[in-house]
């Protein structure tokens, strides 16, 4: 009887492990077809200190290793991730702060992760919470990210929602909507041309 409850429990296990690998094959293989995609977000803040939500929406577009997410709305806002440089944008403020972006920066800006999602392994521990929800835990520190929650979707952009967990229990979750793919983005689209009356700081 141990013997059955034992190759029970190890096929399992097996059966999950291997179903966590097919999702995850699944998307990086996804990836792989992708040239750019462009689309909107909405994205809630939980911040459990306060147990209060913010939410924010806008327009997001990848190509390559390149991103431009840009906030709409009471807090215009404008992220660029060129290759090695990150400039965020305040449209208010009429303010870039431009700098170099790095690895430990993923932590604090996880949406970057959209644009490298064909390689994951090589960077996280991947779970599987659901026939349609993956975990990824960081290999090395990621700023304060203890996790980071895909769910995905059978439409040509693989990725529907992503939920981030922090050290402290904080939640970021942004859920994609209307993505197209392959429509053959401009490269300018990535880059921040400063206004006359703009102030650009460089760090």
């Amino acid at each position: 009887m141990k013997t059955l409850v034992m190759n029970l429990l190890l096929i399992f296990l097996l059966f999950n492990f291997c179903y966590a690998q097919d999702a995850i094959v699944k998307l990086e293989n996804a990836y792989k077809n992708i040239n750019d995609a462009n689309g909107s977000f909405m994205q809630t803040n939980y911040i459990k200190e306060l147990n209060k939500n913010q939410q924010f929406k806008g327009v997001f577009f990848i190509k390559g290793n390149k991103i431009r997410w840009q906030y709409i709305g009471e807090f215009p806002q404008t992220i660029y991730i060129n290759n090695k440089t990150l400039t965020i944008y305040d449209k208010k403020r009429k303010q870039a702060i431009i700098s170099e972006f790095n690895e430990e920066k993923y932590g604090q800006l996880p949406l970057a992760l959209l644009s490298r999602m064909a390689d994951l392994k090589k960077d996280f521990e991947v779970k599987e919470k659901s026939d349609s929800t993956i975990i990824l835990i960081p290999k090395s520190k990621m700023g304060n990210v203890k996790s980071i929650e895909i769910t995905l979707t059978e439409a040509e952009f693989p990725v529907k929602s992503m939920k981030i967990i922090d050290a402290m229990e904080n939640i970021v979750k942004i859920d994609l909507k209307d993505v197209k793919i392959n429509t053959s983005l401009k490269n300018s689209l990535f880059l921040f041309t400063p206004k006359k009356d703009d102030t650009v700081l460089k760090y």
